[in-house]
């Protein structure tokens, strides 16, 4: 059985509207295919698949990126009543995943399901995604995918301090080199330090830092402060710096180290997350957004960008 997906278009979607479930499992599903063909025109980052089995068209399969930019959905999945129990939605599934790994190079993926769909639990199971929340009717899945790294705190391996000590000094500067060394003498809650690993080498590190190298007012304030003036001493925590060694740039590993830092600051108790940067148009791809613009210790001009935690 030849199963494959392909972007849903003016060619298709009237087929995929006429595709339906059981009156049974209407209970469940209780929009039908044209509310998501809808839904996608006006969401960003939604891609809809029509489902096919040879040359007939069997199914309908969404995906896309969460609001934090990062992570990967999917939604929905239906599979016509003509064409159930014959393995189709797991391996529809398959090709969605591995498409939003390859498009977005996503670090995790999220599904959602009713609580009674009994045989979506038991494919979403196979697959790999675990529960991780849920509501009065839904259980809210999650699928970590695995790049070959490794993303570990600096306190729990001290031993690796030199690495990443020798990473900072030779591709970003000397002065954040002192970073691991302040991680480990601390005994506040931050500074914190992160590395990555790729075979069982130092290749990135991100910091999460009470105070930036900023000082002063930041000019054009666009956060939730209603102070006449906000400076950089008002705002924390501080991501400085996020670092991937040159060799292994190109992998999306940036991407998985910020996301990382997200959640942990999100653990630590904190709201945002703040950074300062000259490289216009990196973070806005991963939910930042520019809110203001200061100054470092030597002056420079620098854009002042905010995100949520995770």
């Amino acid at each position: 059985m030849n199963i494959t997906i392909e972007p849903l278009n003016v060619d298709n979607w009237l087929e995929i509207c006429g595709l339906s479930v059981s009156e049974e499992q209407k209970l469940l599903f209780t929009v039908p295919n044209v509310y998501w063909i809808g839904i996608s025109r006006y969401e960003e980052h939604t891609d809809l698949y029509a489902i096919k089995s040879g040359e007939d068209y069997v199914g309908l399969i969404g995906c896309g990126l969460d609001e934090d930019g990062i992570s990967g959905y999917i939604n929905p999945l239906m599979i016509d009543e003509g064409y159930q129990h014959q393995g189709i939605g797991e391996k529809a599934m398959h090709l969605i995943m591995d498409h939003l790994i390859r498009r977005y190079h996503v670090p995790c993926i999220h599904i959602n399901h009713r609580k009674e769909n009994y045989a979506a639990a038991r494919l979403y199971e196979r697959l790999g995604f675990y529960v991780y929340t849920e509501t009065d009717t839904e259980y809210c899945r999650n699928y970590a995918v695995d790049y070959g790294v490794l993303i570990l705190t600096l306190c729990d391996h001290p031993e690796r301090a030199d690495e990443c000590r020798a990473l900072l000094y030779e591709h970003f500067n000397e002065l954040v080199s002192k970073d691991p060394a302040e991680v480990l003498k601390s005994i506040e809650l931050l500074p914190h330090g992160y590395f990555m690993l790729k075979d069982n080498r130092v290749i990135g590190w991100a910091g999460l830092c009470e105070k930036e190298a900023v000082s002063g007012k930041v000019y054009g304030w666009k956060g939730s402060f209603t102070k006449e003036e906000v400076f950089s001493e008002d705002l924390s925590p501080w991501l400085t710096p996020l670092l991937i060694h040159p060799d292994e740039r190109g992998n999306h590993y940036g991407k998985l180290l910020l996301e990382h830092v997200r959640t942990e600051a999100g653990k630590l108790g904190f709201k945002t997350l703040y950074v300062t940067t000259g490289e216009i148009g990196y973070y806005e791809k991963y939910g930042f957004r520019e809110v203001g613009l200061t100054t470092f210790a030597w002056g420079r001009p620098t854009k002042v960008y905010k995100a949520e935690v995770i």
